[in-house]
């Protein structure tokens, strides 16, 4: 692994570990408790933000990108 490989591993995990605050309030969006407060709306563009990259570092990984 070169070390910008691991850099990048290192900072996903430190982004996944760094979710677990917010654990509670991903909960809720999941069970689809919805109150359409501004903190919601933040939380669900930063999943979708979490989740593009991580589609894009497994197609990387993948040999895909």
């Amino acid at each position: 692994m070169d070390p910008s490989d691991a850099q990048e591993t290192s900072e996903r995990d430190q982004l996944w570990a760094s979710l677990r605050a917010l654990r509670p309030k991903i909960d809720r969006l999941a069970a689809g408790d919805l109150d359409d407060s501004d903190l919601q709306r933040q939380i669900s563009i930063l999943l979708a933000r979490i989740v593009v990259a991580e589609l894009g570092y497994r197609a990387r990984e993948a040999g895909g990108e």
